[in-house]
């Protein structure tokens, strides 16, 4: 009999789990009178109850409540593995507390109110709907919401939003949502969290650990005053809120000092991240729901240095934390000024994709960053930006950036920060600098018309397989905001398949900078501009030591620079003087035409000091016009490959128009004779009427080929270039000359 009894109680179970809802699976409705029959298990809870005197026979069973219940303010202990299945009622004003208990519901209806959940429970999501909140995408659900986060916390569950839901956070310093260690807040049914967060952030992870938010989309619909940057009061009320909650929650008194402060910007975000750890947001969307710049998300999520628990802090030295083992997986940002910024230790993003983003400023484009008639109150925003964010002794480690996807859809204002104050700039996508150790990108793809990465004071990274386009127009020359910008020192760093394009009609700077540092090495990095009038050196430049550009070019649409010798590798007087093992090997394509009376119109290579015999090697080559130049330890050598087309015609001399420079010899040459020559006639190739045959001694009369190396040094070759014949051409013959010219000095 007791085991007909457990066979029973796991058929009931069975049908509770296929039937009611208490995960993400729709459940199939039954009547309660079909649940009854089906087995004497299934306990209706009668009005008149006594909670503090349950039987002991109502274990292993399901309770199932059609009425409401006050428990009064005690705390009611249920027996073992009961299910807690609510047909209509709601239980009120206590505490419950499980045991291996499970809590189903068919509805969307309340079923708790002012009621804590206490104990063991194997229900795996709460909803906000079953602690009262409307769920309607338009009552205010702040209060059930945090009430549902609290309960799930004491009872180990998940948080489950699975309809539109508005949460009302935009009283300063009042309305934040602290999130608790091992939170875990899932979205179903494309749900969103409807937020309107202004001067404060809507959810803090500050000093907590282990937190999930996946499938969810925080849709954010608020607007925002650009000529207002922040105020003391404002600034007040936020510090005041998170040191409240980091003194009772984490034990930290503050003695005349404050919570970490990184500016008033930070307040405006989604998220903040205050030296948390193992945080994981995956298929998450950041969404404003306004279409001007003025009513996106101001920050998405800022990663930001914390006291760690604990201890008393009576200065700025007392020991500190910052956010560890963050982890981006499919995020979308659509609408968002500054995306992710901050100090972190080991952080991961893949599958990033941006879509709209900015500048701040208000609706008809003004106060762009901010700018409060002195100095712009908001950073220079991009979609990831990571440094040691004024942290003294700690610094961002361990980047991990793959498959991210910034589509540039840029909006607002053409208009572009000024050249005065602090945080002048540009919204290029990424921003990695200050003293960052270990970053690795790969596929990364930016449209953003302000260009793709500022870049500084890093070490042991690579970045692989990077696609950029953007539109040098906008930036003020002087300030050299290009498309991938250096702005401190490298040190073992590696760049391999790179390509920036400059989509500006006509260029006036270089999509890359110059890069400072030692072991920095370029393999496969291609530039695309449309007209260049680029009257400077570059942009192939590394100053330092032990570097290498390789398989690398530059490509031109239309080339219009005026200045003469201009260079692509361009180094500096330390580096030219004393640089060593560094290797330069870049092609060009669509330079300016020249001829061998105007050689200063090739690119030019100046690239060590007489002075710096030390082992350096750099190559340029001019595919267009088969013209390479290059230098190794202290020697220079131009090649340059030229042919001609000679029809011949009356007489028996016929001057070419290729020459021989000044400077240059002959090192191959090729006649190939197209169409026969005049039955009898002999043709050679000479420098002047003395020396007819001093270059090549006779043409092919046939159809055919003949070739020659090593012709004479160049100090006994006059410029021009001749063909010679014992007798009259008499218009017949076509001959196609090829030669290589070599100049070494």
């Amino acid at each position: 009999m007791r085991y007909l009894k457990f066979l029973l109680l796991l058929l009931v179970s069975s049908v509770s789990a296929q039937n009611y809802q208490y995960s993400l699976d729709t459940p199939k409705v039954l009547e309660p009178q079909q649940i009854e029959e089906e087995s004497s298990l299934v306990r209706i809870i009668p009005q008149d109850f006594d909670w503090e005197n349950i039987p002991l026979d109502y274990s292993d069973s399901v309770w199932e409540i059609r009425y409401d219940f006050d428990f009064a303010g005690q705390t009611i202990i249920l027996p073992a593995n009961v299910t807690v299945r609510f047909n209509g009622g709601v239980l009120e004003n206590g505490t419950l507390r499980g045991d291996a208990a499970l809590i189903e519901s068919n509805s969307e209806n309340q079923l708790f109110e002012e009621l804590t959940l206490e104990g063991s429970f194997k229900s795996e999501y709460l909803k906000p709907q079953w602690f009262g909140a409307a769920m309607n995408d338009a009552t205010d659900d702040r209060e059930d919401f945090v009430e549902t986060l609290d309960q799930a916390e004491n009872i180990g569950a998940k948080v489950l939003v699975d309809r539109n839901m508005f949460l009302d956070l935009e009283e300063t310093g009042k309305k934040s949502i602290f999130l608790a260690d091992n939170t875990w807040l899932e979205g179903a049914n494309d749900a969103h969290i409807r937020i309107n967060n202004l001067l404060s952030p809507a959810f803090y992870m500050a000093l907590t650990k282990n937190i999930t938010i996946t499938n969810v989309t925080f849709l954010y619909d608020q607007q925002y005053d650009a000529a207002f940057g922040w105020s003391y009061d404002s600034n007040t009320l936020n510090i005041k809120q998170l040191r409240g909650y980091l003194t009772d929650s984490h034990n930290i008194i503050f003695n005349g000092v404050n919570p970490i402060w990184r500016g008033p910007i930070l307040f405006r975000s989604t998220f903040v991240i205050d030296g948390g750890e193992n945080i994981e947001f995956k298929n998450v969307e950041f969404i404003a729901k306004g279409q001007t710049a003025d009513k996106f998300i101001q920050m998405a999520i800022k990663l930001k240095e914390e006291y760690i628990p604990n201890q008393k802090v009576e200065n700025e030295t007392e020991p500190t934390k910052i956010p560890k083992n963050i982890s981006l997986e499919n995020i979308t940002l659509d609408g968002v000024i500054m995306g992710v910024q901050g100090i972190v230790d080991t952080f991961v993003s893949k599958g990033m994709k941006s879509h709209r983003y900015s500048d701040a400023q208000n609706a008809d484009g003004n106060y762009i960053g901010m700018y409060n008639g002195k100095d712009y109150d908001f950073p220079p925003p991009h979609l990831i930006y990571l440094n040691h964010d004024d942290a003294k002794k700690l610094k961002s480690k361990n980047i991990i950036i793959t498959k991210t996807y910034d589509y540039g859809e840029y909006v607002g204002t053409e208009k572009v920060r000024g050249l005065t104050g602090v945080n002048i700039g540009y919204c290029n996508s990424l921003k990695l600098v200050e003293d960052i150790d270990n970053v690795k990108v790969d596929d990364y793809k930016s449209y953003r018309r302000d260009g793709f990465a500022d870049i500084g004071d890093l070490s042991n990274s690579s970045f692989n397989n990077i696609y950029a386009e953007y539109d040098s127009q906008i930036f003020d020359i002087s300030m050299r905001f290009v498309s991938l910008r250096f702005v401190g020192v490298l040190k073992n760093v590696s760049f391999n398949n790179i390509t920036l394009k400059d989509n500006a009609p006509k260029c006036k700077i270089y999509p890359i900078d110059i890069s400072y540092g030692d072991y920095v090495s370029i393999d496969n990095l291609q530039l695309y501009v449309k007209e260049s009038g680029i009257n400077s050196n570059g942009p192939f430049s590394i100053f330092g030591s032990n570097n290498s550009i390789k398989n690398s070019g530059l490509h031109i649409e239309k080339h219009t620079a005026s200045k003469d010798y201009l260079g692509l590798i361009f180094l500096d007087e330390n580096t030219s003087n004393n640089g060593t093992n560094n290797f330069y090997d870049v092609d060009v394509t669509g330079w300016r035409n020249f001829s061998e009376g105007a050689l200063n119109q090739n690119m030019n290579l100046t690239f060590l000091s007489d002075s710096n015999l030390n082992s350096n090697f750099a190559k340029i080559t001019d595919i267009d016009h088969d013209f390479i130049i290059q230098e190794e330890s202290g020697t220079k050598k131009i090649n340059w490959s030229r042919t001609e087309l000679v029809e011949l015609g009356n007489g028996d001399v016929h001057q070419m128009q290729m020459q021989i420079p000044h400077g240059f010899s002959i090192s191959h040459i090729e006649a190939e004779t197209l169409e026969s020559l005049t039955n009898g006639i002999t043709v050679s190739v000479g420098s002047s009427m003395g020396k007819k045959d001093n270059i090549l001694s006779k043409v092919s009369s046939s159809v055919g080929a003949i070739l020659k190396d090593g012709i004479e040094d160049s100090s006994s070759l006059e410029q021009r270039i001749y063909l010679f014949g014992d007798s009259d051409f008499n218009n017949k013959g076509k001959i196609k000359i090829s030669i290589e010219l070599v100049r070494i000095f």
